[in-house]
């Protein structure tokens, strides 16, 4: 047939072929900055916590696992000096952020974080900082939570359309297929350029279009839940149905017996955090981790009634059974890279930098075959 034997020895003289890279050249050419953007920002956020620790206040005490303040004492401290505001999640100290953080709401509604030392629980207030920026403007694009994710997850819906176009283009025939993979330095700029994108396209698209897929789901999470679960359905995944819980009357359980109960539902955990340690609401959740501290990938989540210290409801996230569990399970360590130890942390940075340098041969691409001949007949 001259289709198959055009798609496997010259796929250049195929429409399809002509009509995917239309699609390829302008989707790549829409979202080339934004690609920039993500790729370079990610790269930082590998990083973030060690980055993030050079910006705690100067002159904390020395962490010591062994002669922390205590929450409850952290809040009292947080009420004599805030008492019109309120918690709502609270994060213990860890060899790599060695202080308690603290995120506020006043009685205005305006959000402000505090350091609070690990040892005398004296509390600093922590204005907002670069690393934050950078996670903001990977995450939510500087938008607002409310649409940011989303805005971000239409972007890597067309990475991931990239990619797949990619991947028919990448076909140059059988017998020059093998060309695509390696970089001669022998040739011209241009055909370096070429080979450069070619080859870069190729050796990351597996993370690629895991990245393009993790950010489809970070903002669209139900309906790729809902999906995920109609062909393999959930059970370590899936979040456990919280019971219908109704204040009586003013009385709250102390912070402590909560965290107690905390501890008690996972005994092998450590507390990474704790939301509403206020007590304001009819319940908190104890993020307890079963391995590194702050390794999010195996955690007990609890909640508990702030009314009688009961425990509502224990999910133990990372505890997978099925396809669908492994999978959605994947979506956060494979696309942070942040799970294995310094060595898989620079793989990832460095992946996130080739994407940048793809994104870049791709405009270089279409400066060299199109957009300089074009001023030219213009000028």
């Amino acid at each position: 047939m001259p289709f198959l034997h055009d798609a496997v020895h010259n796929p250049r003289k195929l429409f399809l072929r002509k009509a995917l890279f239309q699609i390829h050249l302008w989707s790549g050419i829409f979202l080339s900055v934004y690609v920039i953007v993500i790729a370079l920002t990610g790269s930082i956020l590998v990083f973030e916590n060690e980055l993030t620790r050079t910006t705690l206040p100067a002159h904390l005490s020395a962490y010591d696992p062994a002669h922390l303040a205590s929450i409850p004492t952290v809040m009292d401290t947080f009420a004599r000096a805030y008492p019109t505001a309120h918690v709502t999640d609270l994060y213990t100290p860890w060899p790599t952020i060695p202080a308690y953080t603290l995120d506020a709401v006043t009685s205005t509604g305006s959000h402000f974080t505090l350091i609070a030392d690990p040892v005398t629980a004296a509390l600093h207030p922590r204005p907002r900082t670069w690393v934050q920026w950078i996670h903001d403007l990977h995450v939510l694009l500087l938008l607002s939570p409310a649409y940011g994710e989303q805005v971000n997850a239409i972007g890597a819906a067309i990475l991931l359309l990239l990619c797949i176009t990619g991947i028919f283009l990448w076909w140059q025939g059988i017998a020059r297929w093998s060309r695509a993979l390696t970089l001669s330095l022998r040739s011209n700029w241009r055909r370096i350029n070429f080979d450069l994108h070619h080859a870069i396209g190729f050796w990351t698209l597996f993370i690629v279009i895991w990245w393009s897929l993790s950010g489809v789901y970070f903002g669209f999470y139900r309906p790729i839940v809902a999906a995920v679960n109609a062909l393999s359905p959930l059970s370590g995944m899936a979040s456990p149905s919280m019971p219908s819980t109704t204040p009586t009357g003013p009385h709250r359980a102390s912070l402590q017996s909560i965290l107690d109960a905390a501890q008690q539902a996972s005994p092998q955990g450590r507390l990474f955090s704790i939301s509403d340690p206020s007590l304001l609401g009819t319940s908190a959740y104890a993020q307890m981790d079963l391995r590194d501290p702050a390794d999010f990938s195996h955690r007990d989540i609890i909640a508990i009634s702030t009314v009688d210290a009961r425990v509502l409801t224990d999910w133990h996230y990372g505890a997978n059974h099925s396809v669908g569990d492994w999978f959605l399970w994947s979506m956060h360590p494979l696309h942070f890279g942040t799970l294995w130890g310094l060595p898989i942390k620079i793989l990832w940075f460095l992946l996130g930098l080739s994407l940048a340098v793809l994104t870049a041969t791709g405009l270089v691409m279409y400066w060299n075959r199109y957009l300089r001949r074009k001023i030219k007949e213009f000028a």
